[in-house]
């Protein structure tokens, strides 16, 4: 699993918020590893990119297994990104707390009256994290998820609206609001929870079920 850090996080935070001792903890048999693409790449193309070649490009080439991402806001952000770009090898996604873009898509999303129908407009055809919306809207029209997308969020996240209109688009049993807002405490919190109640849980004691 490739851990994508917040805005403003330095090397090792995962491991010193307890990330890596929760999994431990449960005995979930993943490794973790940290790619911070930083907050330049905000094209699809170059987000994309730059993940594949700091983690996923490396992790294919040992032979790893299925591969995770697990952002946290702004990378919960760039691993949207890497998923619309559909970059080979990327089994799923958990997105915490993710920062859902900028203020001009969220409000031509909100005129429109939410993703689906903003999706249909000539405005979603843009570069951006506008591809990552159009992505996940056409993942939701189909129904099929072949990559699966979990979201986990603080009920009091100051990017909750947001993170609303792109739960709209994803399957009920795979979003999980808890109490908190937009910081480690709550994100720890969030994490303690997928991992009891998310696919690498369930895979644990049966590896058959899908996530």
């Amino acid at each position: 699993m490739v851990l994508l850090p917040p805005a403003g996080a330095r090397p090792g935070d995962f491991e010193a918020q307890g990330f890596h001792e929760s999994v431990r903890r449960r005995g979930i048999a993943v490794d973790l590893t940290e790619a911070d693409i930083g907050l330049e790449p905000h094209a699809v193309g170059g987000a994309a990119a730059a993940l594949d070649a700091l983690a996923l490009a490396p992790a294919r080439a040992r032979g790893a297994g299925p591969i995770w991402l697990a952002g946290i806001s702004i990378g919960a952000f760039n691993a949207l990104h890497c998923l619309a770009a559909r970059v080979g090898g990327v089994a799923g996604a958990l997105l915490i707390a993710p920062y859902p873009g900028t203020g001009d898509i969220l409000a031509e999303i909100e005129a429109c009256g939410g993703p689906a129908a903003w999706s249909r407009t000539p405005q979603a055809r843009g570069p951006e994290e506008r591809a990552w919306w159009r992505w996940l809207c056409e993942e939701s029209a189909r129904g099929a998820w072949p990559v699966p997308v979990h979201l986990s969020s603080g009920i009091s996240d100051r990017f909750a609206r947001g993170q609303a209109r792109i739960a709209e688009l994803l399957p009920p049993q795979r979003i999980r609001m808890l109490p908190g807002g937009h910081d480690w405490a709550t994100w720890r919190l969030l994490w303690d929870d997928w991992l009891d109640c998310g696919p690498l849980a369930v895979r644990a004691t049966n590896p058959s079920r899908p996530g």
